[in-house]
């Protein structure tokens, strides 16, 4: 579940990894790419922020785990896990699939009016996607409780 904290250091060292490996992966293959491809030195580009990001975060995680007190990861964990910030949470989450939903309709407009259909298929399957797993876990969800 999503509100349930990951105190697991396996977990974060586990981000760092993947981190380091997308941002070596990016840069190196930032460097093999031909200077006529804008594209690709986007994608890349990309891959490198996203590896240097989830390094962050794992680093900064890691560091709280192991300088907190086991008090501090104590009560950080009922925080999260107090019934006001899951129903909190689980609110955001669906003012957030909402609002995706909402913006997917419109990106699929927009593209269709600027002619992009490749690009107002992708948001349209996208939008499906999205739908699709509300679907599934409004059944499973209601059957179980």
């Amino acid at each position: 579940m999503f509100c349930k904290s990951v105190k697991n250091s396996e977990f974060w060292i586990a981000l760092v990894v993947i981190g380091v490996i997308s941002l070596v992966f990016g840069i190196i293959s930032n460097g093999m790419i031909p200077d006529g491809s804008n594209n690709l030195n986007m994608l890349m580009g990309m891959f490198t922020g996203l590896g240097a990001s989830f390094t962050a975060i794992g680093t900064f995680k890691l560091i709280h785990i192991k300088r907190a007190s086991a008090a501090k990861l104590k009560q950080e964990e009922i925080d999260l896990k107090d019934e006001r910030n899951i129903q909190v949470l689980r609110i955001s989450y669906t003012v957030a699939s909402a609002t995706a939903s909402v913006l997917f309709s419109i990106m699929i407009f927009l593209f269709v009016f600027l002619n992009y259909i490749t690009a107002s298929f992708i948001c349209l399957g996208a939008l499906y996607i999205q739908i699709l797993a509300f679907f599934i876990s409004y059944k499973y969800f209601s059957k179980k409780m």
